[in-house]
C-alpha cells in the first residue's frame, strides 16, 4: 500500500516527496492511505484531516488519549493545514 500511495492519488498538501492520498485504500489501511497528509505533517496523530476522510487509526489514538493511555497527542490544526495546502 505504501508504494501505491507514492504513485497515484491526490496531493492536496506540500511535502518533500511524491506521496499521495489514495482514498480507495482508506478503510483497508485504517487511514494510512492518507499518505500525503502524513508526509506533510508527520507528527500529527490523524492522517485523514479533511471532512469525510476515514481514519480508523486516528480514532483509535483519540480513544487511547481519552482513556489516559496516550498523552501529548498532536492533532491537526486548521491553521497549520492551511499553510501546508497546495495552492489550487
Amino acid at each position: 500500500m505504501n508504494s501505491i500511495c507514492h504513485m497515484i492519488g491526490d496531493r492536496p498538501f506540500n511535502s518533500r516527496d511524491k506521496s499521495a492520498n489514495f482514498w480507495p485504500l482508506a478503510l483497508l489501511s485504517m487511514g494510512e492511505s492518507w499518505h500525503n497528509s502524513h508526509h506533510a505533517d508527520p507528527t500529527c496523530a490523524r492522517h485523514g484531516v479533511r471532512r469525510g476522510q476515514v481514519d480508523i487509526s486516528g480514532r483509535a489514538i483519540w480513544l487511547f488519549e481519552k482513556m489516559g493511555w496516550a498523552w501529548q497527542v498532536r492533532w491537526p490544526a486548521a491553521e497549520r493545514m492551511a499553510t501546508l495546502a497546495n495552492p489550487t
